[in-house]
């Protein structure tokens, strides 16, 4: 009787030793494998239309806004417009705003 319990307690912490093991491999391939993935994720979202069309359109109102500031809006405005152009490929951008870009660029603080 009690070779038979004890069996079964045998198998019981076996298959809670073999659970374990497979949450551990996966939490592991998961920690592994997740930046990798997110990397793909933030590539195939750069490259999309909703992306490029919603940036482009985002460049082009700070371009607007800083046409229309006074000189001291203008200052303010300046190094927020040379952070959002910073992060977008300038390959992407057309003519105007490459322009635009490189004339914020060339002015002196």
């Amino acid at each position: 009787m009690f070779k038979i319990i004890g069996t079964y307690v045998g198998i019981i912490v076996l298959a809670l030793a073999v659970l374990f093991g497979l949450s551990y491999v996966a939490f592991e391939s998961y920690a592994f494998f997740a930046p990798r993935y997110t990397a793909v994720d933030a590539k195939v979202f750069k490259q999309s239309v909703q992306y490029n069309e919603g940036m482009i359109r985002d460049l082009e109102n700070l371009k607007m806004d800083y046409y229309h500031s006074d000189d001291a809006g203008k200052q303010a405005l300046r190094p927020i417009i040379l952070h959002r152009f910073s992060v977008y490929d300038r390959d992407r951008l057309p003519a105007d705003l490459q322009q635009f870009y490189n004339q914020l660029e060339g002015l002196v603080n």
